[in-house]
């Protein structure tokens, strides 16, 4: 879970967005479920809910609607010039998906729930409009906008780590909320994600990821009940290069 402090919540206060709406349950057997919503800026925001797998928007669609994931997680998938497919990001509470890969103002990627998931679609029309007056709000949503492109240049200084087990280490690392990552705590994941998509995510193989987490298991890093993960050590780097967005030190 995110901290309830990120640019995108921060944006939905501003707004006067009902907390409330946050702690609304997924469905869980439902198609894609649109409930409209009007907070005090008078502007609508859909909350859309999501079973596992339901794909959010597709490639080509149109950029004209800022996505935050309430609840769940969603993966952002890519498709190669080979035809291969490859997992670009995995989003979860707090956080805006879909800015961080576009092209000519449409989707590159698609959106796919990783399990039952709920989404607050705003216009982004409607965000910039009120923006112009308000410049409290347009520096909510310049953050907002910057967070994926922050979290993907994330991506990439975890790519850069040469150790595959310490690629998938800092990897479990960056899914941990901020107030929770630190030595004195032995902070316990549930992965919403499976081996073969952290593999895509990360670029390696299926064998590897297993290796890999074999390998901290062994190091008594990790202990691991199925998709259950407690990250016992803290990276020995004095930050952790694939960390979150807000800064996380080791």
């Amino acid at each position: 879970m995110v901290s309830p402090t990120s640019p995108a919540f921060a944006l939905l206060a501003r707004l006067g967005v009902l907390p409330a709406l946050a702690e609304l349950p997924p469905s869980r057997s439902t198609p894609v479920r649109r409930l409209g919503v009007v907070g005090h800026s008078g502007i609508t925001i859909e909350r859309l809910t999501l079973p596992g797998r339901a794909v959010l928007f597709d490639v080509g669609d149109a950029v004209d609607t800022l996505h935050i994931v309430l609840q769940g997680a969603l993966k952002t998938v890519a498709r190669e010039e080979s035809g291969d497919e490859r997992i670009t990001s995995f989003v979860r509470r707090g956080e805006v998906i879909g800015f961080e890969h576009t092209k000519d103002g449409r989707h590159a990627a698609e959106a796919v729930a990783l399990e039952p998931s709920v989404v607050l679609a705003l216009p982004v029309a409607g965000l910039e409009a009120m923006s112009m007056d308000d410049p409290t709000l347009l520096r909510l949503w310049w953050r907002t906008c910057a967070e994926p492109m922050e979290r993907h240049a994330a991506q990439l200084v975890l790519l850069a780590q040469r150790l595959v087990h310490e690629r998938l280490e800092r990897f479990l690392w960056s899914l941990v909320p901020a107030p929770t990552a630190t030595a004195n705590d032995a902070p316990r994941l549930h992965l919403a994600m499976g081996r073969g998509e952290i593999a895509s995510y990360l670029g390696m193989t299926n064998e590897s990821v297993s290796r890999a987490f074999a390998k901290l298991v062994d190091d008594g890093r990790i202990r691991v009940r199925g998709r259950h993960v407690d990250l016992l050590l803290v990276p020995e780097s004095p930050s952790r290069l694939a960390g979150s967005l807000a800064g996380r030190r080791a």
